[in-house]
């Protein structure tokens, strides 16, 4: 994404000729707004966009797509904030102008990193249909037996009874469509759940 067309036209053009799909953004709010439908892929992007600043459009994308890798690109010499975005998880930074070669290596050595972060973004996607559709108190309690793994220390930090704490656990257990408990617990790290 690039508010400078040219540099847009320039870029859609290198890509296409290399075989890639690009969908070409002029603003990063425009971006922000598709994200939901956008097809996994590697995202490049001007370090100051017209109507957002980068790192917030980097932000948000962190936030909601792991599938979608970042490469930041400009023309101005700003390095403390090209090392910022490196920081927050960039995966490189282009200084324009730059070689297509340049650019298509770039994009190569991120295409395995592309390809596992597809796997993550499954498996946030598939944590969060789980835990969507427990109640608060399975919540409540999958949250409890994953610090204690005892019924009766879940119930009495919930004040419920051992039986209320194996009802929800089963209940919990054949949303998710497993015979153990300690398989829901895998999924925790994926569900973005304090």
């Amino acid at each position: 994404m690039d508010h400078d067309s040219r540099m847009r036209q320039e870029l859609v053009r290198i890509l296409r000729r290399e075989g890639f799909g690009p969908v070409p953004f002029s603003c990063g709010s425009d971006f922000i707004e598709a994200l939901d439908f956008l097809a996994p892929g590697i995202a490049v992007m001007e370090l100051h966009l017209a109507d957002m600043a980068g790192p917030a459009v980097q932000q948000e994308l962190s936030a909601r797509r792991v599938d979608i890798p970042l490469i930041v690109m400009t023309a101005s010499r700003d390095i403390p904030t090209a090392v910022d975005v490196i920081k927050r998880g960039a995966i490189d930074f282009l200084e324009k102008p730059f070689a297509d070669g340049l650019l298509l290596k770039v994009l190569a050595n991120a295409w395995p990193m592309l390809e596992r972060n597809i796997e993550i973004q499954r498996r946030r996607e598939a944590a969060a249909a789980y835990f969507g559709s427990l109640t608060k108190r399975e919540l409540d309690v999958v949250r409890a037996l994953s610090s204690s793994g005892s019924n009766r220390d879940v119930a009495d930090a919930l004040q419920i009874s051992i039986r209320t704490v194996e009802m929800h656990r089963a209940s919990i257990m054949r949303k998710f469509g497993v015979k153990k408990f300690s398989e829901i617990i895998r999924f925790l790290p994926d569900s973005g759940l304090p």
